[in-house]
């Protein structure tokens, strides 16, 4: 008689119906795998008269299993008393060892292959660019339980755009459609870019301009050096600080003055391929040489953005 009818019986009355029984042997040690503990891994016998009820019992869960590196103890009792509240009605004797000392199978994910999967991620955000990703160090192993179901590794997501300088690779280890461990893979990020820096060394106060610059092949190893300013944006600058000769310029190196100012008129070159057109326009924000404004034409009221290239000169180029 299945547990339900049995249940129902019980629920009417029918007291003549006796409870199914079940009984479960424990060992002294047994070997799981997985993340949890059924009574089957565990048991070395299930017996019963009700082949369903025995079934369940076999495929009940007795809770978490231990990490790789640890044991659990099961104690006969308190699997007895787990089974009886799982399945009501039914009689669970467990006999064998009074302890059921559980380890489990292990299986190793080398850290080389988390730090393969997260340096095919970085370079995948570095595509186009002149760009590499170095490791920041050694990864270790990391243990996982065996089982049925094989670890997979799953890169987490990345920025958009990897900016040059350290940079954390979240890799993850997963153990079917559960996550089991997160691991911060680092690199260090060169990012090379072409960049306008000074022939020979400037002092505070001096005024820049282009027979000051040559533009090189330069190595970017932190995000800051990615704010380098280019050579059209320098002509007019004044040095605030001291700098050495191979010297990138960034925006806090120099003072730089607005020379595109917010209702001003000014004159807009529009390119688009190799067609030319001059216009007039009105300037929508402050900008200064080099920078990125809005502009309004005269002649049709489109707005468009443009770069500043001289006081009261907007250049647009339209695609």
């Amino acid at each position: 008689m299945g547990l339900l009818a049995a249940l129902t019986l019980v629920t009417l009355g029918g007291g003549a119906t006796p409870a199914a029984d079940v009984t479960v042997t424990l060992p002294s040690a047994a070997t799981v795998g997985g993340l949890e503990i059924h009574v089957a891994e565990v048991a070395t016998a299930v017996t019963g008269a009700d082949e369903e009820i025995v079934a369940r019992i076999r495929s009940a869960s007795l809770g978490y299993a231990p990490a790789p590196g640890y044991s659990r103890v099961l104690r006969a009792d308190l699997v007895s008393a787990s089974l009886r509240a799982a399945l009501p009605g039914v009689r669970v004797t467990v006999d064998g060892a009074p302890r059921c000392r559980v380890t489990p199978t292990v299986i190793t994910v080398a850290g080389a292959d988390l730090q393969a999967a997260a340096a095919a991620a970085v370079r995948r955000t570095l595509v186009g660019q002149d760009a590499e990703a170095r490791p920041a160090g050694e990864i270790a192993d990391v243990l996982v339980p065996g089982g049925d179901v094989e670890p997979r590794i799953v890169v987490g997501e990345l920025p958009r755009i990897v900016q040059a300088g350290r940079t954390i690779v979240p890799v993850q280890v997963w153990f079917g459609d559960r996550l089991y461990r997160s691991v911060p893979v680092p690199f260090q990020v060169s990012i090379w870019r072409r960049q306008a820096v000074l022939r020979r060394a400037i002092n505070v106060g001096d005024s820049l301009h282009a027979g000051l610059f040559e533009v090189k092949r330069v190595e970017v190893s932190d995000a800051l050096g990615m704010q380098a300013l280019g050579m059209d944006q320098l002509a007019g600058a004044v040095a605030l600080r001291p700098m050495a000769a191979g010297a990138a310029v960034i925006e806090r190196d120099v003072h730089r003055e607005v020379i595109a100012h917010k209702g001003d008129h000014a004159t807009v070159q529009l390119t688009h391929g190799s067609v030319r057109v001059t216009d007039l326009c009105v300037i929508l924000a402050d900008g200064r040489m080099g920078e990125r404004v809005a502009v309004r034409l005269r002649s049709t009221g489109r707005e468009l953005v443009g770069v500043v290239r001289g006081p009261q000169h907007i250049e647009v180029k339209i695609k």
